[in-house]
């Protein structure tokens, strides 16, 4: 089953949340936004999500609530694309769907659902679930697969206000609501661009590519990038190559020559400079302070 996410179906015969179960050999849904909220439990695989502007490491266990047109996607690492022999379920994950008035609006407003209706006005900025309360969610979310609808129901109103009642919990992935006020078309080309980033950092990025896909000129383009995400297209680019040499150095022996063009910086010099300026440490210091964080 493709993890490609669908809008929820209408009419008299549908649900009022859908649950996707997920299981694959790696994780190849494009970077994508719907105007459904999503609450997505990865059961077994490890790699990349990739959550509006933000980029984080994911491993089994890793639990986010997304709000509506949060664009995102899941990667597995670059290694697992190009092994041939994956088992078929290597990558895993329950996806549930619902709308923020899955149950009519008139619910939402009643002072039974005010905690719920604030924790998914607040989920805009995506919420990393974390501590106690993700092993509490992830086990009641597994248990939904197996009921009838009106209990599955029941058990889902449950973990939502299980989720609006432990904010310690709750960490929020995105940093600014902004990029996601804008309009449709702009979403989307704007989205296009990170799409088509995420899918070539670590190799070469050609600028005139990404400003035809966003149908403009190159200065154009530059200019629309900044005031749109308010960084400029190259930073964005770093940003990526960055955080992907952190986690080769977190999780891997690997030279650092190695992890540089891994990462698709073109020389050693530019890897330390750029790493310096945006970790405030030259990568070898950092290896070693996740080694000692990790012991």
């Amino acid at each position: 089953m493709k993890a490609s996410l669908e809008h929820l179906a209408k009419g008299s015969e549908a649900l009022s949340f859908e649950i996707k179960e997920v299981k694959q050999a790696r994780f190849d849904a494009p970077y994508h936004f719907h105007p459904e909220l999503e609450l997505t439990l990865i059961i077994s695989g490890e790699g990349k999500r990739f959550i509006g502007n933000q980029i984080s490491d994911f491993s089994s266990g890793d639990l986010v609530l997304l709000g509506s047109n949060l664009p995102h996607c899941w990667q597995n690492h670059r290694k697992d694309w190009l092994t041939e022999d994956l088992e078929e379920n290597t990558a895993q994950a329950l996806v549930i769907h619902f709308s923020t008035d899955f149950l009519g609006e008139a619910f939402m407003n009643k002072k039974e659902s005010a905690a719920i209706k604030s924790l998914l006005e607040r989920a805009n900025l995506g919420f990393s679930i974390q501590g106690s309360t993700q092993d509490k969610i992830a086990r009641e979310m597994l248990l939904l697969t197996g009921l009838a609808p009106f209990p599955r129901l029941l058990n889902f109103l449950q973990i939502l206000h299980t989720l609006s009642t432990q904010a310690a919990d709750l960490h929020p992935i995105e940093s600014s609501e902004s990029s996601y006020t804008l309009s449709t078309v702009d979403l989307e080309r704007i989205n296009r661009v990170y799409a088509y980033v995420i899918a070539n950092y670590t190799h070469e990025v050609h600028l005139d590519e990404v400003a035809h896909l966003a149908n403009m000129t190159e200065t154009a383009f530059c200019r629309y990038f900044k005031k749109v995400t308010h960084k400029t297209f190259v930073e964005l680019v770093t940003e990526f190559r960055i955080k992907h040499a952190c986690q080769l150095l977190r999780s891997s022996s690997k030279p650092m020559i190695e992890i540089c063009f891994e990462s698709g910086f073109g020389n050693l010099s530019h890897f330390n400079k750029q790493f310096k300026q945006w970790m405030k440490m030259p990568p070898l210091q950092y290896r070693k302070l996740t080694l000692e964080w990790h012991r």
